[in-house]
């Protein structure tokens, strides 16, 4: 008989992310608010990353030590934490221009590293209820946004549909049972789309 059972290397995330959540030291948790405020400058309306809690979000989708890296972000706690360490109050109290320097040396030399923070650090941010509220207020085309839609819908905010302009619109359609194969013949001059797609020789 197949054993189902889960093992720990298979374990994924439950919804929601790993409760409770990585636990940061302070100076661990400095340097990641650093890192994205850097990564996402406040301003204009939209508060900086370090002002709404994105950690509580980074420390519950980041793998516990023990938990292989296996699901988004592909983080586990311990690499985070030594790399963080390995930043540390140099990092935090280096200025906005020494702190880009050193983020754009980890963008080149550990870009995987760099990616994986980076994506984490947008999901924490724009998963704030503040930046949705800064979006509904500040960006025309963000006045309607929800970060979870349904049950609502967008309903409330979509234009009528023009009843009058789509009753002019006439389109065609073709039968399956009336669709014919169609034979290409094999010396058929290759065209510059079948060579972009990679076709004929």
């Amino acid at each position: 008989m197949t054993d189902l059972r889960l093992t720990s290397g298979d374990t994924k995330p439950p919804l929601g992310g790993w409760l409770p959540g990585v636990r940061l030291t302070e100076a661990q948790a400095a340097v990641l608010n650093a890192v994205a405020d850097e990564l996402i400058p406040g301003g204009d309306g939209f508060p900086a990353p370090s002002e709404i809690d994105v950690i509580s979000f980074i420390a519950r989708y980041v793998a516990p030590a023990g938990t292989p890296a296996r699901w988004f972000p592909f983080l586990g706690e311990n690499d985070l934490r030594a790399r963080l360490d390995a930043l540390g109050d140099g990092f935090v109290n280096g200025g906005s221009l020494a702190r880009v320097r050193v983020m754009e040396g980890l963008e080149r030399d550990e870009s995987e590293f760099f990616v994986r923070v980076r994506d984490l650090v947008y999901h924490a941010y724009y998963s704030r209820p503040e930046v949705v509220r800064a979006m509904n207020r500040n960006l025309p085309a963000g006045r309607d946004y929800r970060p979870t839609p349904q049950p609502y819908g967008y309903s409330d905010v979509m234009d009528d549909w023009d009843d009058e302009l789509l009753s002019r619109v006439r389109g065609t359609y073709t039968r399956t049972e009336d669709v014919r194969r169609v034979m290409v013949p094999a010396d058929l001059p290759v065209g510059p789309a079948r060579k972009l797609r990679g076709e004929g020789s």
